[in-house]
């Protein structure tokens, strides 16, 4: 199956490794998410009023709130999945095209094909061969 060029080579290659770094972040944040970690509790928006209500409502609702982040950072991560996933068509895809183009060398002798004549000069390099 041949993919179609949508970005070049270096853009590929870019879009590689920043999806694996978008990988690692995403998969991590969303394990400090779900473990709910303290230093990231200021990423809510958290009211004192509704905090003194009810404290067990709270709570739960905290708990929540840091489930559906963790869940979203882990759908960010497969986003960037699916993301390195089409980058590396992509770049190997080009890769294959590269190497179609590149002239194929061989090892051979450097007078293979020199024919000469009936009286034994060549008249492509103007050498004289002879049998004595």
């Amino acid at each position: 199956m041949r993919a179609w060029p949508l970005c070049g080579p270096k853009l590929s290659l870019c879009c590689s490794v920043i999806s694996v770094w978008g990988i690692i972040q995403f998969i991590l944040l969303g394990i400090f998410f779900y473990i709910q970690s303290a230093p990231l509790l200021d990423d809510f928006s958290l009211s004192e009023e509704a905090e003194k209500e009810d404290i067990t409502k709270f709570t739960d609702d905290l708990k929540d709130a840091f489930h559906v982040r963790a869940i979203n950072c882990w759908i960010a991560a497969a986003l960037y999945v699916a993301l390195l996933i089409f980058s590396g068509i992509q770049f190997r895809s080009h890769l294959q095209a590269s190497s179609k183009d590149k002239i194929e060398t061989s090892v051979t002798s450097p007078f293979a094909g020199v024919t000469t004549d009936g009286n034994g000069y060549n008249s492509q390099h103007g050498n004289q061969f002879s049998d004595d």
